[in-house]
């Protein structure tokens, strides 16, 4: 065996599986080009901690700072590694290692949307009516895929689906499956054939509830983020890696509709559209929530911040509409936090001060704490910036270390890097509204609407988002806790008559911009990173 080549043998769920490992690439790099499934989110650095594998072999690698950082004892003790920190010429030896994942690939684990995590909106009385009478309308998120069922003639929802893009274990974030996917064309299609088969399994249970067959569905309808259209659609990601892209619409229309047909076991004259998006990282889950909210239906001043892992912010000054998005990741939805989780049963969604000097929380289905979800972990920090337990920098008190004790039983702790990962995308999206204010000649506490979309948003609590800069300081009744408005709007266009006309309406008013390289933004953003209010 040559000095700069070992065997891997990768035990999963399918069994064993032999690969190379060559010098100059880590762990992370050879079970990547493989096309198998590892999570991550920060390009291989180490410092997310979420490409956790186990060593039998652990011992014969030293453990780098960025492991000992991220993994307790007990995992160092039980063979755990970090894969991205392990490199062939770290070790003397040449002798095969044996690894196994320790997290296998993530699954969308579909459950039923609840009533209050619709958002309302008026159906037009002009209904088409269509060749088939089922349609779809899928909201494709980064983190999350939420999509309804219709009766088209009735303008009835039957049934909704929520559970997380399969996407995710090959990266929380935006950029890190950009990367991935323009590397490896395997890679590439085995992400699309995820999100497909998911939907797949989706439109299954939904068919199975309503009570219909799958070649009674004649429409369906896809909104979503630039990135996770493109990638659904297998064509055009590579050129979100390039800047001069950002401000451009981007072709997201798949050219093989009748590989969705066939994989959704669709009607052979269904229709199926996704939805074009806007420009950039700006997409067309945007569009869905400016026609949800009707944001520029009225002449008063009006914000739009729909919070998620690409995060996207429109100003509508009563005649001009200003777009843009912020690379918020994924910490509104509760991924790459400790102690994150996003908004299902078991999350720490609402947290409150005590007399007792300690912290009364509630949970999303009144049951034991499992983690806590982008809402209650914006309550946490408020809370703490009150009790001046952390400082307006995001440093704990001296006596309480570098981890907050939320529950003692289950054991949950709030750690020094869940703050950071807090204040960066809060400070993405504080300075995104600057900037657009700036633009507009506006003040933020001047605007007279402020809708906060998603299921993050949904969740708020509105003073404790204030008060550490994630919202303008206007009074409370001109602030919209709106939930999902991407998938109602989708829910709108699906239901309409005329979408065209609704989308051109806005797209004609749409003024893009792309902040990613401008300088007072980046000023901005490193002034809004303090939790503190927003000031003027």
């Amino acid at each position: 065996m040559s000095s700069d080549f070992r065997e891997i043998f990768l035990e999963s769920e399918c069994g064993q599986h032999q690969l190379s490992f060559t010098e100059g690439l880590t762990l992370r790099d050879v079970l990547s080009a493989d096309g198998v499934a590892i999570n991550s989110d920060c390009g291989g650095n180490g410092s997310c901690g979420l490409c956790v594998v186990q060593l039998e072999e652990s011992g014969v690698f030293p453990f780098t700072s960025a492991e000992r950082a991220r993994l307790s004892a007990k995992q160092l003790s039980e063979g755990c590694r970090l894969a991205c920190q392990i490199r062939t010429e770290q070790s003397d030896s040449r002798s095969p290692i044996h690894v196994s994942l320790v997290k296998d690939k993530l699954q969308a684990h579909w459950r039923a949307l609840r009533e209050d995590e619709y958002c309302s909106f008026e159906i037009a009385n002009d209904l088409r009516i269509p060749s088939n009478r089922y349609g779809v309308a899928i909201d494709l998120g980064t983190t999350q895929i939420r999509l309804t069922l219709w009766d088209l003639v009735a303008g009835k929802r039957l049934a909704g689906r929520s559970g997380f893009n399969p996407q995710g274990s090959y990266g929380t974030d935006v950029l890190n499956r950009l990367m991935v996917a323009s590397d490896s064309i395997a890679v590439a299609s085995e992400m699309r054939h995820l999100v497909v088969e998911a939907i797949a399994e989706a439109l299954t249970e939904m068919q199975l509830e309503a009570g219909i067959d799958s070649d009674d569905i004649g429409k369906l309808l896809v909104v979503g983020n630039t990135a996770m259209l493109t990638l659904l659609a297998g064509k055009n990601f590579k050129m979100l890696m390039y800047p001069e892209n950002w401000a451009s619409p981007i072709d997201c229309q798949p050219d093989d509709i009748e590989y969705y047909k066939l994989a959704w076991r669709l009607a052979n004259n269904a229709e199926i559209e996704f939805i074009q998006a806007v420009g950039g990282f700006i997409g067309s889950d945007l569009l869905a929530g400016l026609l949800a909210t009707q944001l520029i239906e009225h002449d008063t001043s009006a914000l739009l911040v729909d919070f998620g892992t690409n995060s996207e912010i429109a100003l509508w000054d009563g005649q001009r509409l200003l777009v843009t998005s912020a690379a918020g990741g994924p910490a509104f939805e509760g991924n790459g936090i400790s102690c994150g989780m996003s908004g299902e049963t078991g999350a720490i969604y609402r947290v409150q001060a005590a007399d007792s000097g300690r912290f009364d929380m509630q949970v999303l289905g009144n049951e034991t704490a499992r983690g806590v979800c982008g809402s209650g972990l914006v309550d946490l920090v408020a809370l703490l910036r009150q009790t001046e337990k952390l400082d307006r920098v995001g440093r704990f008190q001296k006596d309480i270390g570098n981890a907050y004790i939320v529950s003692e039983s289950p054991h949950i702790e709030l750690q020094k890097g869940d703050i950071d990962l807090l204040q960066r995308a809060k400070a993405a999206i504080g300075a995104g509204i600057a900037w657009l204010c700036n633009e507009a000649g506006l003040t933020s506490s001047s605007l007279q609407r402020v809708y906060a979309c998603g299921a993050f948003g949904r969740l708020l609590d509105i003073s404790h988002a204030q008060s550490i800069g994630m919202l303008p300081m206007v009074g409370s009744e001109k602030i919209k806790l709106e939930g999902n408005s991407s998938l109602a709007g989708c829910e709108m266009l699906l239901l309409s008559a005329d979408r065209e006309q609704l989308l051109s309406s806005l797209l004609s008013v749409v003024e893009v911009h792309n902040l990613a390289e401008d300088e007072a933004f980046e000023s901005l953003f490193v002034k809004y990173l303090y939790l503190q209010p927003i000031e003027e």
